[in-house]
């Protein structure tokens, strides 16, 4: 949440970093045994089929092949969050949790402005032939000139018109969410009482909460989560979900709906 965002990050990697650490020992640990086990069969020892030690001797051999499988497994799991420190760590997603997420999306506009642009500038530049025009843009240089002048699959030459496209769609969302976050930044923190239940806008938190008197039935549990999207939050003992339009509207949505339902 926004009062404690760098924190939770932090949490998410210090503890992708502890179970990596601990599968990867488990994983260790788990191989040496099943080779131990191993090691106590002979060499190219075949299972003696209808000698009474068959029965004991399958159960033994599978316990080697199981523990060698646990120890496969847990270098998996060892991978897995070894990969997910790794993307978290340099995850440029924009979060509306960040402090920062305002001018990071102010930032993120105006590169994709000027690369809007940009790609414009080349693209006439290209159509002209005038490579010296083109190399007096900011960022031009020899090697982008030489592709924009390389026929794609389709002979085209320049940036292809859906590249212009996605990038304006992609300034155009951005401003939309601009937008609301600044509206947010006007909202205040507010708590309206209903019959058994508090709707709460945590500006603190960048939450909108419900908080209930009494612990929910299971339907009700289900409608929140799957209908409305609110999660359960421990932490701060309610349901809650992101602090905006679409978060406050499915919140007095959901309070409509409890009105006539909860009984």
């Amino acid at each position: 949440m926004k009062h404690n965002f760098e924190e939770r990050k932090q949490n998410r990697i210090d503890y992708a970093k502890e179970q990596a650490q601990k599968n990867r020992i488990s994983a260790v640990r788990l191989n040496q045994s099943a080779n131990d086990l191993a090691s106590v069969i002979p060499m190219g020892q075949p299972i003696l089929v209808g000698h009474h030690s068959e029965k004991s001797d399958r159960r033994y051999r599978e316990k080697i092949s199981n523990t060698f499988d646990q120890s496969r497994q847990a270098e998996s799991k060892a991978d897995y969050y070894q990969d997910k420190v790794a993307a978290i760590e340099s995850n440029n997603a924009i979060s509306s949790d960040d402090p920062q997420a305002l001018q990071k999306i102010e930032n993120k506009i105006d590169q994709l402005e000027r690369l809007q642009e940009f790609m414009k500038s080349a693209n006439k530049c290209v159509k002209k032939k005038d490579k010296e025009g083109f190399l007096k843009l900011a960022f031009a240089t020899e090697a982008i000139w030489n592709t924009l002048n390389t026929p794609d699959f389709l002979d085209r030459l320049g940036y292809p018109s859906y590249r212009l496209t996605n990038n304006n769609a992609n300034i155009r969302r951005l401003k939309l969410r601009r937008d609301e976050l600044k509206k947010m930044e006007h909202v205040d923190s507010e708590t309206i009482a209903y019959d058994g239940v508090k709707l709460v806008k945590n500006v603190e938190a960048n939450r909108v909460q419900l908080i209930f008197e009494d612990i929910p039935s299971k339907p009700i549990r289900e409608k929140l989560a799957k209908v409305y999207r609110f999660r359960w939050a421990p932490s701060e003992g309610a349901w809650q979900r992101h602090l905006n339009n679409s978060g406050i509207f499915e919140a007095k949505r959901f309070l409509e709906w409890f009105a006539e339902n909860k009984g």
